[in-house]
């Protein structure tokens, strides 16, 4: 009788230590964000060359003259390019996050797509930096490895803002 109470104490002590390593070693919601933001970007899919080249068709035509109704046109079309770009990234990036992003690495991501090069991610590794995120993005571009360093805050469940420090 005695042995079955201890069986039990054991087991029972186990499943609360894989309990406990399973809640430690999860990553936290903010890191999950981080590294979905970093999957959305620097994934190359259908959805996301869409998204650039609808960014691309869409300059504003402003200025001595051209026409009232060219200045609409394409203000329009800046304006639709640009509420689906938030659309895409706005469940990772606040309007803070959502500058910088515009600032810094949506360009470098677009020449990717405007040259149509072949890219795939090798690696990302982030790490907690007191109360942001230190990120490190390992890819090839056609034959050359490249990296991106960068840093993000999260702020209030979204990413507010992102530092580019390594292009």
């Amino acid at each position: 009788m005695k042995r079955k109470y201890i069986y039990t104490i054991v087991a029972a002590a186990l499943l609360v230590c894989l309990g406990m390593s399973v809640a430690f070693l999860r990553p936290d919601k903010e890191e999950q964000l981080v590294k979905e933001f970093l999957n959305q970007t620097f994934t190359k899919s259908e959805e996301n060359a869409k998204l650039y080249q609808a960014v691309m068709d869409s300059p504003s035509v402003i200025g001595l003259g051209v026409d009232q109704q060219t200045q609409k046109e394409t203000a329009g079309k800046a304006q639709q390019a640009s509420e689906e770009f938030e659309k895409a990234y706005s469940t990772y990036l606040d309007s803070n996050g959502m500058d910088d992003f515009q600032n810094g690495l949506f360009g470098y991501m677009l020449d990717l797509y405007t040259a149509d090069e072949m890219w795939e991610i090798s690696e990302t590794e982030i790490t907690k930096d007191n109360e942001a995120y230190k990120f490190r993005v390992s890819m090839n571009v056609g034959d050359t490895p490249q990296e991106i360093q960068g840093r993000a805050e999260v702020n209030d469940g979204k990413i507010g803002n992102l530092d580019i420090t390594e292009l």
